[in-house]
């Protein structure tokens, strides 16, 4: 048994290494991730983190704004800026999402192996190839769909798209610099708990068929890309696989550009409707705080964007309910990714992530909330004693 295990990786192996038109999209893959992270991410990234809560948001769903919506204009007009601000945010990123959704696409289908028979490990392995990738989940969602459509596990698509933008490093190291700890743990361990623990639970038990799809490597959205044979030269692997390459971008950018739109036009609606800046004047119930978590859990916002929103409505004096539950919901999930999962794997997976992410940033909110008004009892107390 263990023969035949080591037999099939090192197989794997020997193919990986001498299959050209492979290797020739590992190679496009790793120029196109270093000049994304280089260029544009890691340093966009690193100058938000520089200026941690004190960075300014031009536009509800931006941090920066071409067209700026002025106090007196009509509601159409700053939804209309606010879309267009918002794919032009989104423009880098998505266009990076497409790439390596092309490029996971083919890859995943060269491979005979596409995943491990447990579901944690493949949520794992989702993480470990989210996390550095550094985009927003709406970036992230073409990014998923060519890893489904190709055939990777259910367990490993999702884990992808969520860890992508909330486990980034440097996301991180934002949360650590700005907020108190015990605000940073509940978001770490609620994201952690729901990728690596939550999301196998569902894809055992509730997302059976689902599941079941995408552990059958014979039910592929797409036909599988052609190996080709170890005397194939360069120049013909480079050709067979940009045309395979072309085809599956194509087909990823069909289905996920249109709703991109959308998305970004049911944001604005969202965000303008409902401006985020007047939760420090409202006061918390069970019904604004389960709204809070909506909006938040549908705003298509860009990557670290709830760091600096939640830190500059904890400095205006928000409450730390909504605050929290803010910090959890926005960015973690958004309606584009829900379109995209609605269309590429089912609408039920699509719903109870939805639900799911939502009741659990509520839950989040409610514990933060109540750590918070121990603090301020342990202080008051604490002043009592040293004026009395």
């Amino acid at each position: 048994m263990a023969y035949l295990l080591i037999k099939k990786h090192f197989d794997m192996a020997k193919y990986i290494y001498t299959n050209k038109r492979f290797a020739f999209v590992i190679m496009l893959l790793s120029i196109s991730a270093i000049v994304f992270w280089s260029g544009s991410r890691y340093p966009s990234l690193d100058e938000k983190a520089i200026m941690g809560g004190s960075a300014t948001l031009e536009d509800p769903l931006s941090f920066e704004a071409t067209l700026q919506a002025q106090p007196g204009d009509e509601l159409l007009t700053r939804v209309l800026y606010s879309t267009i601000n918002w794919v032009e945010t989104n423009f880098e990123g998505m266009a990076f999402g497409l790439i390596v959704g092309a490029c996971l696409l083919t890859l995943i289908s060269m491979v005979p192996a596409r995943g491990h028979g447990n579901g944690h490990i493949n949520s794992l392995i989702g993480v470990f190839i989210g996390t550095p990738l550094g985009v927003c989940v709406n970036c992230s969602a073409p990014v998923a769909k060519g890893m489904h459509d190709g055939g990777a596990r259910l367990e490993t698509t999702l884990a992808t798209m969520l860890s992508s933008p909330t486990l980034n490093v440097i996301v991180l190291s934002m949360l650590f610099s700005i907020f108190p700890l015990y605000i940073v743990m509940i978001k770490l361990v609620l994201t952690l708990v729901y990728i690596m623990l939550f999301i196998p639970w569902l894809s055992n038990w509730v997302f059976r068929k689902e599941r079941a799809q995408s552990y059958d490597d014979s039910r592929c959205q797409i036909t599988p890309a052609p190996i080709g044979p170890d005397s194939e030269c360069w120049s013909m692997a480079i050709a067979n696989a940009s045309r395979t390459l072309l085809g599956n971008l194509f087909y990823i950018g069909a289905r996920t550009v249109p709703l991109m739109f959308v998305a970004g036009l049911l944001g604005a609606i969202v965000a303008n409707t409902l401006p985020l800046s007047a939760l420090t004047d409202t006061e918390p119930n069970i019904l604004s705080v389960a709204l809070v978590a909506c909006v938040g859990i549908l705003l298509p916002v860009p990557v670290a964007f709830d760091v600096v929103i939640v830190a500059v409505l904890i400095s205006a004096g928000a409450p730390m309910v909504y605050s929290m539950t803010l910090l959890f919901t926005l960015g973690i999930f958004s309606v584009y990714p829900f379109f995209i999962i609605w269309n590429s794997i089912s609408p039920k997976v699509a719903i109870i992530l939805m639900l799911t992410l939502t009741i659990m940033g509520v839950i989040g909110g409610a514990v933060a909330e109540e750590i918070h008004k121990a603090e301020v009892r342990e202080m008051l107390e604490y002043l009592d004693q040293e004026y009395s």
